[in-house]
């Protein structure tokens, strides 16, 4: 007698492929809402900045140094890569890392 699709490893594997997507979607989101946070809170800090403006020669070199970074990003948003994700990582982090001691 032929196993049916419910006793099949067919419908096991179809039910953990399913389970993958819906982790997969899980890890995105929450990823985004990380990097967007911090992106939010970096740029909250220069504009704050903004308001009340240094003279100081640190300060103005990591704004220039910032806007060179951003600027510089190569990325290719429409392949969804990896790598690309990665850049971005590593941009935020170096900014969060030039405002610490604003």
């Amino acid at each position: 007698m032929a196993k049916t699709l419910e006793t099949s490893p067919m419908k096991s594997a179809a039910e953990e492929l399913q389970f993958l997507r819906k982790a997969f979607r899980e890890c995105i989101d929450v990823y985004t809402s990380r990097i967007e946070g911090q992106i939010g809170q970096i740029r909250k800090k220069v504009l704050e900045q903004a308001k009340n403006p240094k003279d100081s020669s640190t300060y103005l070199r990591n704004l220039r140094d910032m806007i060179t970074l951003c600027r510089t990003l190569d990325i290719k948003p429409e392949k969804g890569r990896r790598k690309d994700l990665k850049k971005i990582d590593l941009l935020v982090g170096e900014l969060h890392l030039m405002i610490q001691n604003w």
